[in-house]
């Protein structure tokens, strides 16, 4: 019996080692290529969201410009860091407009995100460098999108030609990009792996 029980044990330690640090074959290319972004509204009144997608025009604006001409996520990260204020005070501004009180607070952090599926993308839960904006208490229903490469303000596009652009395989680009009347499920086993390590993250924080 104890044997069986040891046996259990570090079989439990290996699957946790691969959860942890061992990513599909060539998924890391997928979480290295892009930069989510991740509004969080004040609250969940009617009010608070309209104001949130407001903001979340504004700095989609503001991205197509100031990252145009990026050639890669790092290059991106770089301008991005350094247009902090900025985007602060797009938000800022774009709540005074509305006659808000409220401000945001915005800053680049890894973050967690599940799946998510666009009109023309789909990608995998997981880790992914993200540009947070929080406004006001933050308490609200949240938005998500790909802020790098810029294709979030017409994701009905095709966003091979940026995703390729912005670092990814070609491989990965199939992986993630959706066709009409095909269903794709390759990234399944990223969002699992996702899952169990946001899991097994929370078992020992």
């Amino acid at each position: 019996m104890k044997r069986k029980t040891t046996a259990w044990i570090l079989w439990g330690m290996g699957l946790i080692f691969l959860l942890l640090f061992l990513p599909a074959r060539g998924a890391d290319n997928i979480y290295s290529s892009v930069i989510r972004i991740h509004i969080l509204a004040n609250s969940d009144s009617p009010e608070d969201q309209a104001i949130k997608l407001k903001v979340r025009d504004g700095l989609l604006s503001y991205s197509e410009q100031k990252l145009s001409g990026a050639a890669d996520r790092e290059e991106a990260k770089r301008l991005i860091t350094a247009a902090i204020p900025s985007l602060e005070r797009i938000a800022d501004e774009t709540l005074a407009k509305a006659g808000r009180t409220e401000r945001a607070t915005v800053c680049l952090t890894e973050e967690y995100y599940p799946a998510r599926h666009y009109e023309s993308l789909s990608l995998p839960a997981g880790e992914y460098l993200s540009l947070q904006v929080r406004i006001g208490e933050g308490e609200g229903q949240n938005w998500w999108c790909i802020f790098f490469p810029p294709i979030c303000l017409n994701t009905a596009a095709e966003p091979d030609d940026a995703l390729m652009e912005a670092g990814m395989t070609e491989e990965n680009v199939k992986t993630v990009t959706v066709r009409e009347g095909e269903y794709r499920i390759r990234f399944k086993i990223l969002d699992l792996i996702g899952s169990a390590k946001e899991k097994i993250s929370a078992l020992f924080s």
